[in-house]
């Protein structure tokens, strides 16, 4: 048995027991009906409570595959719990708000991966005979063949085409993809940080993702983690354009450059990271930029489509991508309520009147009365039977 990890946290994380686990799939957010409050880890003949760090866990976190786990083993129960009130139940209703569902984004941290962590090939559309990778030329919404080019080159935005646009050049029989390995990756890639350092033979490169310039608040820029214009549908739902300062630079304005605002909380509201110009636009005094190539976020690609890079040969042995990605935490918030002159005994057998009882499990139920879920502080709760105590729980689903 090993101790929990301390913290100081307002919000207890529950553990599913394995038949939590299977109501939870067969039911619904309305499982958790009421709550009991354990000292099961509580001697009272002892002077001092358990301190921070001391109170024992209910199981590990490493869960099947590689995978982590938020359940306890199977028989888990709560010793000894305190009792509500004279009725001497030991079960009081958890707040009715505690059906509620939160969805959070949360960031995984930037990461910089070197080529162990990468797969990278040089694929030309051409060699559909002997190359199986031809086949990604249709997954990434790239032209197939010389006629599909004609969009991009040949017609302009007006015409329904790319020709006059920063994706001009996106449409070409060579390509180089670098895959990420999906170990290294939430859900999906940040579109405001990723960047691509290449070597070739005869310079190095540097490519950073950005955002079309759709004249919205750049704070509406800083939380979106795609590009949402409709021009980048083509390629896929989830997709950042990538661009070099080698190829050109922001607005192809010499004093600017793609580097810049990467990697900060808010690249593009306070720290001046550009977003791309699709067309230019003589009265906006806006330069066309020049995309190298995409990234695809869910899917863990960056293809470069920029012939000058191709050509001059990447050794692909010094490739580093620099990436943030996200991760959806979907869970239950349960609030339990101890109101003044409740939980103030209990069934433990160390437990004498004139003690303060010392929490150390919170137990999860459903109507049936059959324990759901565990949460446990990393230290005793001591709460004086006059005193008022608000737990939150939450319940990774």
């Amino acid at each position: 048995m090993g101790y929990l990890n301390s913290g100081i946290t307002t919000t207890l994380t529950a553990k599913l027991t394995p038949i939590g686990r299977q109501k939870l799939v067969l039911t619904n957010n309305n499982l958790v009906q009421s709550f009991s409050l354990g000292d099961s880890d509580a001697n009272y003949n002892a002077a001092l409570p358990l301190m921070v760090g001391q109170i024992p866990t209910d199981g590990g976190s490493v869960g099947p595959y590689g995978s982590t786990t938020n359940s306890v083993g199977l028989n888990v129960t709560i010793k000894s719990q305190l009792i509500l009130n004279s009725t001497g139940i030991t079960y009081k209703p958890v707040e009715p708000t505690s059906i509620n569902l939160t969805t959070t984004l949360v960031p995984n941290g930037q990461i910089t991966l070197t080529s162990a962590n990468l797969t990278q090939n040089t694929v030309n559309r051409n060699n559909v005979n002997t190359d199986s990778l031809v086949n990604l030329y249709y997954s990434f919404g790239l032209p197939l063949s010389s006629n599909d080019d004609f969009r991009f080159t040949g017609l302009t935005y007006s015409q329904k085409g790319y020709s006059d646009t920063a994706f001009s050049a996106l449409a070409q029989s060579n390509i180089f993809i670098i895959g990420i390995d999906n170990s290294q990756f939430g859900e999906i890639i940040d579109g405001k940080v990723v960047k691509v350092q290449v070597t070739t033979t005869a310079s190095t490169y540097t490519l950073y993702s950005s955002f079309q310039n759709l004249g919205y608040s750049l704070l509406v820029e800083d939380a979106n983690y795609n590009d949402v214009s409709s021009n980048v549908n083509q390629f896929g739902t989830n997709i950042a354009v990538m661009f070099s300062d080698s190829i050109q630079k922001p607005n192809g304005d010499s004093t600017l450059s793609w580097a810049t605002g990467f990697g900060t909380v808010k690249p593009f509201s306070q720290n001046r990271k550009q977003l791309y110009n699709l067309q230019t636009n003589s009265n906006l005094t806006q330069t066309a930029d020049t995309a190298v190539g995409l990234a695809y976020l869910d899917e863990g690609f960056v293809v470069i489509t920029n012939q000058r890079i191709i050509n001059e040969g990447i050794i692909t042995s010094a490739t580093v991508v620099t990436i943030d990605s996200i991760s959806t935490a979907i869970a239950q918030n349960i609030t339990c309520i101890s109101n003044r002159g409740e939980f103030g005994t209990s069934t433990n057998k160390t437990f004498s009147v004139g003690d303060v009882p010392r929490i150390s499990e919170i137990g999860l139920y459903d109507g049936d009365g059959t324990l759901i879920a565990i949460a446990k502080p990393d230290r005793h709760l001591v709460k004086n039977v006059n005193e008022f105590l608000a737990l939150g729980i939450k319940i990774t689903v």
